[in-house]
């Protein structure tokens, strides 16, 4: 009787543990994965997270709304080493013309293989392979396996490869593409702030706005060696700016989060760098954003290392409450 009423026990354990779990359970479900407690993330499927063709979408589980609700898209940008006959260095998935579905843009994310959810000494590794289709521009074949953990339900765990037959990679970049929604303006560096409202000062047209990048020893380093790049809105409270033009899309009912890019040790690579760039308009508008320029893409650039790991991650913690404490945050904000 004991033993069948730990056995009991031990089940409702588990079954409470996976309920911390968003996953679709039937076919034909919204491809959304991730914590209830944590981040979350997709690929474009009926009922999903709404946006574009080529993009992982990137949000946080809403306890208000009981949902998971978008908070940014992860393009995926591979260069080849060399650029070969008639053929780009760069390729963009999000704005290539698919070959798979002829007149959509943006190229095709599917499952490369059947998402696993793994247990290791007390935690647990939720696992998503995305297979994207081969770019036409440059020749890239590449693919992501998409990681949460338990231990760090706000961090998504991209490892990113390429295919044998793919053309040879030289950067296969992971993009946070639609930092405009939240309206990320400040960049944290290494004892110092990157201000897109100074950075981008006198900008009127309606373009991306680009600027130079942030090399590896401008970034933050954690306590293990980590490099990490952060990027905040300068507005306490970004839900309640609100646009008197924009699509209603464009309204951001979030808390504030910072948004971040993190490169474990073992991954950094000596040409390590961040890139942003800005925009005054909200994509595909002439509608100016309030306030001002934010930082749209967001980004860590280095040389492919087959597998490497790129982290992004979402947060109510401000900069100053990580823990353990980021090294040489910038004394005033």
């Amino acid at each position: 009787m004991r033993l069948l009423l730990a056995f009991i026990s031990l089940c409702g354990t588990l079954a409470a543990a996976d309920d911390v779990w968003l996953r679709p359970q039937a076919p034909g479900d919204p491809l959304i994965w991730g914590r209830k407690d944590g981040l979350v993330f997709g690929l474009p499927s009926p009922g999903g997270l709404p946006g574009p063709r080529g993009l992982i979408r990137v949000g946080v589980f809403s306890k208000d709304h009981s949902r998971p609700e978008l908070v940014n898209f992860i393009a995926i940008e591979p260069v080849i080493s060399g650029p070969g006959p008639r053929r780009a260095r760069m390729a963009f998935s999000e704005l290539e013309p698919s070959q798979l579905d002829p007149g959509k843009r943006g190229k095709r994310l599917t499952l490369k293989a059947h998402p696993r959810l793994l247990r290791s000494r007390g935690i647990e590794q939720l696992q998503v392979p995305i297979a994207v289709e081969r770019f036409s521009a440059n020749g890239a074949h590449v693919f992501v396996v998409a990681s949460i953990f338990s231990d760090q339900p706000n961090e998504l765990h991209l490892s990113v490869a390429a295919y044998p037959d793919s053309a040879p990679i030289e950067e296969l970049t992971l993009t946070a593409t639609m930092g405009n929604f939240e309206r990320l303006r400040v960049l944290w560096l290494k004892d110092r702030l990157v201000r897109s409202d100074q950075l981008y000062a006198g900008y009127r047209e309606d373009n991306f706005i680009e600027h130079e990048n942030y090399m590896l020893d401008e970034m933050l380093r954690t306590a293990g060696g980590d490099a990490i790049a952060l990027a905040t809105s300068n507005e306490t409270s970004p839900a309640r700016v609100f646009s008197t033009t924009a699509a209603p899309h464009w309204h951001y009912q979030l808390p504030r989060l910072t948004q971040y890019w993190k490169v474990p040790a073992s991954y950094i690579e000596p040409d390590l760098r961040v890139r942003v760039n800005g925009r005054r308009v909200y994509w595909a508008s002439h509608d100016p954003i309030p306030g001002g320029p934010a930082f749209e893409n967001f980004e860590v650039r280095q040389r492919y290392r087959p597998s490497q790991i790129f982290i992004f991650g979402l947060t109510t913690e401000e900069p100053r409450q990580f823990q353990p404490p980021i090294r040489h945050l910038p004394k005033e904000q």
